[in-house]
């Protein structure tokens, strides 16, 4: 007799983080379905095939950034040529922030709108008992000619759910702090998590550290939108007792283990206006990294106000001088092409960048994406004038500047291609075709 239900996760590198979370929370809580990992194209398709054999539901699951659009449409599109009867559900930052262009032009069965750990959960055991998953909270479906999304209105709590399934000996950087309060008008985290930051707490995070640690791995990491916003009442203003009590017990537990703690660095990096003399100090005597990452994204201060960022270049100067100070190197991102840049605005950034290389950062090129989700989901795709690109290329022939930027550019412009073709809907276009119920 065949099995009741299989989960196929198509894992691809960039996902990982946010598909081990999926699978931890599936399998940590037990739920009675068999989940598969698969990692490549040819082994999606070769496993599908051997499991509908099987069982009697085969579900797969997607979780995919816009910048990864094409080949997701390329591969729904073969799942359900090939294999009509399989279930395909998709989740991610793209869906959540197009979920109409996630169903209609994509052609999901069901997407999951927003963080998923607990609402995965209800749809298997909803499909395992046969009950109607479009009463589920956090999932989306087509309804006639319309879509229908019930928006999950309660957030979960971190310490409720494994950062990885270190079961299977999968890991990745334990998420520590989920949600922003800033809303960068370029961000999707905000809009996708919430404005109030919500944190997984020092004993949880000790003891998946321990985890890592006594299983082989030596470098922990962190995710956070801002990582000296840990336990932050606002989420920019350093917590100095919390960050530094998490610090020194990890310290101390990673002497056990010969253990290495990276903080402030990729995939967390800092806000320029969370810096001070104190905070730096005392994070030096606990982390192995010898480079802290922050955020300037302009050198404009009108810019910088029209994205929403918060803070002034002469926060991003002042930073920069206390990291070197204190002993670290220091990366500054900045995105060029950003809705509503002049040329003053990219004189002023270009400024920026002389002084702030000369004070001995490296900067950290991008290019303006048009992401789904965000108030800047309908504005033009970025692009770098040829003299800004020339001083940037000399800038990394001196290894003061490097970054995706050029990439980055062609990405901004196939989304603009995808939204103009409407298989990417925001705006009135999003308002329209959705309905969206709070549950």
């Amino acid at each position: 007799m065949r099995s009741k239900v299989a989960l196929v996760l198509y894992y691809i590198k960039d996902n990982k983080y946010s598909l081990n979370s999926i699978l931890a929370s599936i399998e940590y809580n037990s739920v009675p379905v068999d989940t598969y990992v698969v990692w490549r194209n040819e082994a999606l398709f070769e496993t599908i095939n051997r499991l509908r054999n099987l069982y009697k539901k085969v579900i797969v699951g997607l979780s995919f950034f816009t910048t990864q659009l094409p080949e997701i449409l390329s591969l729904v599109k073969l799942i359900k040529q090939y294999f009509p009867e399989v279930i395909i559900i998709g989740g991610g930052p793209h869906v959540t922030g197009d979920p109409v262009g996630s169903l209609i032009r994509i052609g999901f069965d069901y997407i999951f709108y927003g963080e998923a750990e607990e609402t995965i959960r209800d749809f298997l055991n909803a499909i395992l008992e046969g009950d109607d998953v479009k009463s589920i909270c956090g999932i989306g479906y087509v309804d006639g000619d319309r879509v229908i999304v019930r928006r999950r209105a309660s957030k979960i709590n971190l310490d409720d759910y494994s950062p990885f399934p270190y079961w299977r000996r999968m890991f990745n950087p334990i998420e520590i702090m989920r949600g922003c309060p800033i809303g960068c008008k370029f961000c999707q985290v905000t809009f996708m998590h919430g404005g109030k930051p919500r944190f997984r707490s020092i004993e949880t995070i000790l003891k998946y550290a321990k985890i890592m640690w006594s299983m082989g791995l030596r470098d922990l990491r962190f995710i956070a939108p801002n990582s000296l916003g840990y336990m932050s009442i606002n989420g920019v203003s350093p917590n100095h007792s919390a960050i530094c009590e998490l610090l020194e017990k990890l310290h101390k537990l990673s002497k056990e283990y010969g253990g290495r703690i990276f903080f402030g660095t990729f995939p967390s990096e800092v806000r320029p206006d969370s810096i001070n003399e104190d905070i730096i100090r005392d994070i030096r005597r606990y982390v192995a990294n010898k480079s802290i990452i922050i955020g300037a994204q302009s050198g404009s201060n009108r810019l910088l106000k029209i994205i929403n960022r918060r803070h002034t270049i002469e926060d991003v100067y002042n930073a920069v001088e206390i990291i070197v100070k204190n002993g670290f190197r220091v990366d500054v991102d900045f995105i060029f092409g950003l809705p509503h840049e002049d040329e003053e605005d990219i004189e002023e950034s270009m400024k920026a960048i002389d002084k702030l290389v000369k004070m001995g950062a490296r900067i950290h090129a991008h290019t303006f994406m048009p992401l789904p989700g965000t108030p800047f989901a309908n504005a033009p795709p970025g692009k770098i004038p040829i003299q800004v690109k020339k001083k940037l290329y000399r800038l990394i022939g001196d290894g003061s500047l490097y970054g995706q930027w050029i990439m980055q550019e062609s990405l901004a412009e196939m989304i603009d291609w995808f939204r103009k073709n409407n298989y990417i809907y925001v705006g009135r276009k999003l308002s329209e075709k959705a309905k969206f119920i709070a549950c």
